[in-house]
């Protein structure tokens, strides 16, 4: 049964303190009776030998290390020190494993050094368990940048030059934390947030003021990870303030699990994070088992167009989340071949590669949330499958075109694109699916607002 919201957090007040292993630590405190002057220092980072011994037979009595694996449970690693067994989650498995690791029954993981300090010790047993509480006073991270940051706990005010984030700590009911957002996204989404009036702007991610983000005096700026100011120039400016700078995107299909769940830890919401988590993965699993029984040659290929004519996006990495996206839809992207971000399409090119399905963005209306008709993407749609140049194209042949809004494909919408994408590729095998309904839920039950609005022409596919 999915426990809500409200359960959730009721379960969280609820939940009492760890003991942090009384036994073991009661263990220590004998051992260094009447030399406590002496080994003070060197307490800091190692046990008495009795109470290793004692910890190290505990350890092999509860588990047989040979089922204590690195196998990630999920389709993800959670880059966070202290997930030794590099998995989805931290939890007592980690614990275990990485005494096992300090006893030598087990190779030492990247991220097994939960203290970051170079070393595995007892220290990293304590932090692991803090973490595992929620009582921890930092915690260090990989974020999407691949650089390693240590944030102090409990992270209070954010900064958000990241558009994507908003939402996301709607999500997991933690908006009040944000002290700042850009100025691009106050204007356009005021009115699905009307609080969003009330809070200071700081510019952009491409022109951030820096005046202003010192000024509100933030925990940590988030950033994207790869564009347009890199979170490393972020970090060396804003680094004489004491203002951490994490490197976040939100808008990759593929990634986008992994990041709700480190933002869960960051928040110290880590039980909201895994039903939010259970919630998306409940519908996007839909997909995954049609997709996954398709064989190649049956898969679709799908020319992306955004929202200028005949730009589109490379796939040879994860770029934009586009590629991402059509694949997790059982389509076959036909600019697989190329790393750009994104290109202008030569038409010819086009017409060579002739895809089955065409799905073209639009930006009308900023979205789609306060469309009531289907009027403009119609004309949209309209505008595309009248070029002269594509009259040969299998998709404009057999009218298999749709338009879609930035609601379901872009930035953090991004997560809902190959449920409708795969409603329009394969009908016939989505007939139970209805990817309108997914989207409500997320409307009303997780970001608290209204359903409303037009995101997809034509509708539903033939």
């Amino acid at each position: 049964m999915k426990i809500r919201k409200k359960e959730v957090k009721k379960k969280k007040m609820k939940k009492r303190e760890s003991s942090f292993d009384n036994a073991f630590l009661q263990k220590k405190r004998f051992a260094v009776v009447g030399i406590a002057i002496v080994l003070c220092s060197l307490l800091l980072v190692a046990l008495p030998v009795a109470g290793i011994a004692a910890d190290h037979n505990q350890v092999l009595q509860q588990v047989n290390a040979s089922v204590v694996t690195t196998a990630s449970e999920g389709d993800y690693v959670l880059k966070i020190y202290g997930n030794a067994n590099e998995d989805d989650t931290i939890d007592m498995r980690d614990l275990t494993y990485v005494k096992l690791i300090f006893f030598g029954k087990k190779p030492e993981t990247e991220l097994a050094d939960a203290k970051y300090d170079g070393k595995i010790n007892p220290l990293d047993f304590i932090q692991i368990k803090l973490i595992i509480v929620g009582k921890e006073k930092e915690l260090t991270l990989i974020d999407m940048a691949d650089r390693t940051v240590t944030l102090d706990k409990p992270v209070g005010k954010i900064v958000l030059l990241n558009t994507n984030l908003y939402e996301q700590t709607r999500a997991l009911d933690e908006e009040d934390r944000i002290v700042g957002i850009p100025t691009n996204y106050r204007d356009k989404e005021s009115v699905r947030y009307p609080e969003l009036a009330d809070l200071p702007v700081v510019g952009s991610g491409e022109e951030p003021n820096y005046e202003t983000i010192v000024d509100l005096d933030p925990d940590v700026v988030i950033q994207y990870s790869s564009w347009p100011v890199l979170p490393d120039e972020l970090q060396e400016i804003l680094d004489p303030a004491g203002i951490k700078v994490l490197g976040l995107d939100f808008y990759m299909a593929e990634i986008f699990y992994e990041e709700v769940a480190m933002l869960g830890y960051i928040l110290d919401t880590k039980e909201e994070a895994e039903e939010y988590i259970n919630f998306l993965q409940s519908w996007t699993d839909r997909v995954d088992e049609v997709v996954d029984e398709l064989e190649p040659e049956e898969k679709k290929t799908v020319y992306f167009e955004g929202a200028a004519k005949y730009l589109s996006y490379g796939g040879a990495d994860y770029g934009c989340g586009v590629p991402g996206a059509v694949r997790a839809a059982g389509g076959r992207y036909i600019y697989d071949d190329f790393f750009e971000y994104f290109f202008e399409v030569d038409p010819e090119d086009l017409v060579d590669r002739n895809p089955e399905v065409i799905i073209k963005l639009t930006d009308v209306d900023n979205g789609g949330y306060t469309l009531t008709g289907t009027s403009e993407l119609k004309e949209v749609r309209d505008e595309l499958i009248n070029r002269p140049e594509l009259s040969l194209v299998t998709a404009v042949k057999n009218n298999e075109v749709y338009v879609i809004n930035m609601d379901i494909s872009g930035g953090e919408r991004k997560i809902f694109a190959p449920v409708f994408m795969a409603k329009c590729l394969y009908p016939e095998k989505f007939e139970d699916l209805e990817p309108h309904d997914f989207l409500k839920e997320y409307l009303e039950e997780w970001l608290r607002i209204p359903y409303q609005g037009v995101y997809i022409y034509p509708y539903p596919p033939a």
